[in-house]
């Protein structure tokens, strides 16, 4: 009775979810009321994450051999509930406008955050799988949710087959691999040099497929063809989702299977890794310096940023700074993301216009300082610069290319940041330019409590990259109590 206590505190921010979509679905069922939905899905999604703290105190174990709770799975659970509750808030000004259903908005959020969830604290490859389709599919609704946006068919129907193919190429690797291995769980996926050479190749072909599927997740050159399409046509809130925490849940997931199992054995898996990730770099960045849309903007920037993270996964091997890198640079890479897009939908979704020209948010200073310099820092966070979050993630990952000599790839990271740096100072001139009487400007509204909710998230999380960019120990202590 006690084990099963201690299972029921492990789960306890799934429990919260999974009532939280039931507590909405009877909300939606006996009266459509949006002020009541989106109460319900920030108090779920607050008491979920509130209750991480006696998830902490419970310690680490399995539930079941499906789920796996630790020290590994609660932060970056953390990450994922916080992500999600900063897209609900700065969704709602757009959703309070919405003239069609607007509850199941919140709906579709919750249960991909809930597969987001499933996915971090993942220990076999059924609750991989589940946790991935929970997370994707809510995914094309939210997409698909602003129909009287220009792409939003077209951006929809782009998510929807990828995913669908990227599902198929994982379920081909696990079934691979599970031919080999005959396990499912990733502690027995343990491959012996004794074996034969066909089944060494039938391995290595699972592995790699499963990293095609991963790829299209996280948008890697070259599965990255959705991206900057999905992130211009779905509402901005929802590039938010996409960009924190959709990534962030698969990548944790991936750094798990490369630690569980034997994946990290193959030296071709490292090969196919360095390649995707310096082409990420470089085309991302490059492809970000012809674009004039701001979501298509953050869309490749994003590319580049997980090209950057890759170098976790190759180094994983060399050395283990590699956890410990990749935790300060995702919660560096989540206050940049949050707050750049946080502003991009504050700006565009507060009114029915979506123009998402750069030339829109010229002079936006003059207009709204407040957003302009919470973008500001932003963008500096992103781009790297020292006295920002983002220069201490940057620092980590070079560290630990330089440590574990992966040249390619650290040259690579050097070279993209530096293209990366005129495209994020040419957002910031933007902002600070004379403006132009002939555009029409984004401003929102400051009309309501939960609008100035969001103008205050926004100048949190740049507060956050300027805080942790001058004193980031909290956080690097916090990123070295990770273990697996």
């Amino acid at each position: 009775m006690t084990v099963m206590n201690q299972q029921l505190t492990l789960i306890m921010p799934l429990l919260i979810l999974s009532i939280t979509v039931v507590i909405m679905m009877l909300s939606i069922s006996l009266k459509r009321n949006h002020h009541l939905c989106a109460s319900i899905a920030f108090f779920g999604f607050s008491l979920a994450f509130l209750s991480l703290y006696f998830v902490a105190q419970a310690g680490s174990g399995e539930v079941t051999p499906l789920l796996r709770v630790d020290r590994y799975s609660i932060f970056y659970t953390s990450l994922v509930i916080l992500s999600s509750l900063s897209a609900c808030i700065f969704s709602y000004p757009w959703i309070r406008g919405y003239p069609k259903n607007r509850e199941e908005f919140y709906l579709l959020i919750i249960l991909s955050t809930l597969g987001g969830v499933v996915l971090v604290s993942a220990n076999h490859f059924s609750s991989l799988f589940i946790g991935i389709e929970l997370l994707s599919l809510p995914l094309v609704g939210l997409v698909g949710y602003g129909v009287n946006i220009g792409y939003s068919l077209e951006a929809t129907l782009k998510y929807a087959i990828l995913s669908i193919a990227s599902s198929a190429f994982l379920l081909l690797g696990i079934a691979l691999v599970y031919a080999h291995t005959g396990s499912l769980g990733f502690d027995g996926l343990i491959y012996s040099k004794s074996n034969s050479l066909s089944s060494e190749a039938l391995i290595i072909a699972g592995f790699s497929l499963m990293i095609v599927s991963f790829g299209f997740k996280l948008s890697l050159v070259p599965f990255h063809l959705w991206t900057p399409d999905v992130y211009q046509g779905a509402p901005s809130s929802v590039g938010t989702f996409l960009a924190s925490t959709s990534k962030i849940a698969v990548f944790s997931v991936l750094m798990r299977l490369f630690i569980y199992t034997s994946i990290k054995n193959f030296e071709c898996i490292y090969f196919i890794l360095t390649i995707l990730a310096v082409a990420s770099i470089l085309f991302g960045n490059l492809m970000a310096l012809r674009q004039k849309n701001i979501k298509r903007i953050l869309g490749y920037s994003s590319i580049a940023h997980f090209g950057y993270l890759l170098i976790t996964l190759i180094a994983i091997r060399y050395s283990e700074l590699s956890l410990e890198a990749s935790a300060v640079y995702l919660v560096s890479y989540l206050f940049s993301t949050l707050g750049a897009f946080g502003v991009v939908s504050l700006l565009l979704d507060a009114k029915n216009d979506f123009s998402e020209s750069l030339s829109s948010c010229r002079g936006l200073f003059w207009r709204n300082p407040i957003l302009a310099i919470a973008l500001t820092v932003t963008m500096f966070s992103l781009a790297g610069i020292p006295i920002t979050f983002g220069f201490i993630g940057k620092f980590y990952l070079i560290s630990l290319g330089v440590y574990a000599h992966l040249w390619a790839v650290t040259i690579a990271m050097v070279f993209g940041s530096a293209i990366g740096l005129y495209y994020y100072l040419r957002i910031i001139i933007s902002l600070y330019l004379e403006p132009n009487e002939s555009v029409k400007y984004l401003s929102p509204q400051q009309h309501h409590s939960v609008l100035q909710v969001g103008d205050m998230m926004v100048v949190l999380f740049a507060l956050l990259s300027i805080i942790f960019g001058i004193y980031p120990q909290p956080i690097i202590e916090l990123a070295q109590l990770i273990r697996l």
